[in-house]
């Protein structure tokens, strides 16, 4: 005979299936918003600064990393393949030729700041990322507490004390002018960037060279903005916007791919979700974990 357990659990109605969301219908938003359309595909200068200030932030060459590419949205197609001679790519060319004319005029800010990759950043947000990025104390307490290489210290000492430089002279004010040296050199002008200590502000072409300057100099006005924000409001506001322009994301590949603390991100989700901008936990069919998708999406 069947127990009573049994009986209840054959009477019980059945658990309703979990319904997964289309992941096609996300990314149907994402080329709308990154204008991976040709019906929205970005012209010139005027209309590249306008895609940066729509978006708020997003990459220069790289596409594919859950946020914009302005490379991308040039071409008006999901990730484009990089072509064989780049020299004769549209898109490529005119990024290119961006990310020296938008930054020289301070109409955004530039640099390797979006998964360790160049990008561009707003004018608006820049507060909010310095807030975030910008260590207490600058670059000397980051190298006491052993998070700044001892190269990066050597660059960032040569441009506090002589101001804009070329490459050749940091290579040489902080001894790493050897071509063996070459990659650990490298590794900290990356390093500069991501930490928001340096950032490239000229590239000079006869002969070929890049200018560096310390953002303390370079964007004093932004570093006082920035000390008006609270690392939770700073956070909100890029969150925020990440959700309105990419539609949905892990949190904690957003954490990883915009280097703001995992807490603070889940907090901005929380608050998002409370406005119920966003619904948090869901599964997307042919995403393995969980993301946060705009409420409207859903």
């Amino acid at each position: 005979m069947r127990s009573a357990r049994d009986l209840a659990k054959a009477a019980a109605p059945a658990a309703p299936a979990i319904q997964l969301i289309d992941e096609a219908r996300l990314q149907a938003h994402r080329d709308v918003t990154f204008r991976r359309l040709a019906t929205r595909r970005v012209n010139g200068e005027r209309g590249a600064l306008g895609f940066i200030e729509e978006v708020g932030f997003c990459t220069a060459f790289t596409p594919g990393l859950g946020v914009p590419c302005l490379r991308e949205a040039i071409e008006g197609r999901r990730e484009p393949a990089l072509p064989e001679h780049i020299q004769h790519d549209r898109a490529i060319m005119m990024t290119w030729n961006l990310k020296d004319a938008l930054p020289a005029r301070q109409a955004v800010y530039y640099g390797k700041v979006i998964g360790g990759r160049p990008g561009f950043i707003a004018l608006d947000f820049v507060p909010a990322f310095l807030r975030l990025r910008v260590a207490p104390g600058g670059y000397r307490r980051l190298y006491e507490r052993g998070t700044l290489s001892h190269c990066s210290k050597l660059v960032m000492d040569a441009l506090t004390r002589r101001g804009p430089a070329e490459t050749r002279a940091l290579k040489l004010a902080s001894g790493f002018a050897q071509p063996k040296m070459r990659a650990e050199f490298d590794r900290a002008m990356k390093e500069v960037q991501e930490k928001f200590l340096a950032l490239k502000v000229e590239e000079r072409y006869d002969p070929f060279t890049y200018v560096w300057d310390t953002v303390e100099h370079r964007w004093a006005a932004a570093l006082r903005a920035a000390r008006s924000l609270t690392p939770a409001a700073a956070a909100t506001s890029i969150v925020r916007r990440y959700f309105e322009v990419a539609g949905f994301g892990n949190e904690r590949a957003i954490a990883r791919l915009l280097a703001i603390d995992p807490a603070l991100v889940d907090r901005a989700a929380a608050r998002l979700a409370r406005e119920r901008l966003i619904v948090r936990a869901r599964r997307v069919a042919g995403i393995r974990a969980p993301v946060a998708i705009l409420a409207r999406l859903t």
